[in-house]
């Protein structure tokens, strides 16, 4: 999606961004040579142009990235008060990303993703399209699971994407039940179920109830919780003195464990290496940091 900020009708900076988005661009940062390959849809236009060639420059394989003659990506604005907490506008009805089920590409797609290793996405990836589309939608991610690819998924709930909150519960619970790996932030499953504050053990326990074999529950500043296999723990994140923007912090928590997970690692340490990013990115505006700021973690990570 393009991406403004700044304050309306003044200098606004033109960026792109968006949750898998994020993900993968850090992710292909953080692990140097991994080209992660980026599952969308984008228009013909000089705006999608643009954002493909972005994406190139940072590493990400755009092969499955489906341009659609007539249709635009979305677009969404974002302001911040003074504690660098986000309000976002979006203009994304008629985006190309909620065709891409439609295409004659998606099958073939699909059977392509049946080489790789890992599927992340998120419940924005699901909660955009129509519910015929989102019966295929899943129908492809069981192919999948059934043909070895593991799948990881945050549900990123976002209420003005979903007609109500029983029906993203509806649709996630699908989700969950096929996914490998939950990515999820406890303040979204709250939302999501009409609760406040619910211990993260007690949203482990129901992910893992629908078949979810790793559970991270992101707790903000508290760091995030892991859980797998009868064991938990606790990674705590650096405090963050100045705070700035805190767009992205989630996914860049994701691109950071996905890296670390793709290394091997535990899940102890994949939540230190998710936290350790995103503590970098919250102190930057905007969803995507300077390049050599990530380079700093990446040599980090090596050691």
């Amino acid at each position: 999606m393009i991406e403004l900020s700044g304050k309306p009708f003044s200098g606004q900076e033109q960026r792109f961004g968006g949750d898998t988005l994020n993900t993968a661009l850090y992710l292909s940062r953080l692990v140097p040579g991994l080209a992660p390959s980026y599952v969308t849809a984008l228009g013909e236009d000089t705006y999608s142009q643009h954002m493909l060639k972005a994406w190139q420059d940072e590493g990400i394989d755009t092969a499955l990235t489906v341009q659609i003659p007539g249709k635009l990506p979305g677009m969404y604005a974002i302001e911040l008060d003074e504690q660098g907490e986000r309000t976002f506008h979006y203009w994304r009805g008629e985006s190309a990303a909620k065709a891409l089920c439609q295409q004659a590409q998606f099958s073939t797609i699909m059977a392509t993703l049946q080489s790789y290793d890992l599927v992340y996405l998120t419940g924005i990836s699901l909660a955009i399209f129509s519910d015929e589309d989102k019966h295929a939608f899943l129908l492809a991610l069981e192919s999948l699971k059934a043909s070895g690819v593991k799948i990881a998924v945050d549900s990123n709930y976002r209420p003005r994407l979903w007609p109500n909150a029983a029906d993203a519960c509806e649709w996630l619970g699908k989700l969950y039940q096929l996914s490998d790996i939950a990515l999820v932030t406890a303040e979204d499953e709250d939302a999501m179920l009409g609760m406040q504050d619910s211990p993260a053990s007690i949203i482990a326990t129901r992910l893992h109830s629908m078949g979810v074999k790793q559970v991270v529950v992101k707790l903000g500043s508290e760091g995030a919780m892991w859980s797998e296999k009868g064991q938990s723990g606790q990674a705590r994140t650096n405090k963050v003195d100045h705070v700035v923007d805190t767009t992205a912090a989630g996914d860049s928590f994701n691109a950071g464990y996905l890296a670390a997970w793709s290394m091997g690692m535990t899940m102890a340490e994949c939540c230190h290496w998710g936290n350790k990013l995103a503590s970098r990115v919250i102190q930057h505006q905007g969803a995507i940091i300077p390049r050599d700021q990530t380079h700093y973690i990446t040599e980090l990570m090596s050691i």
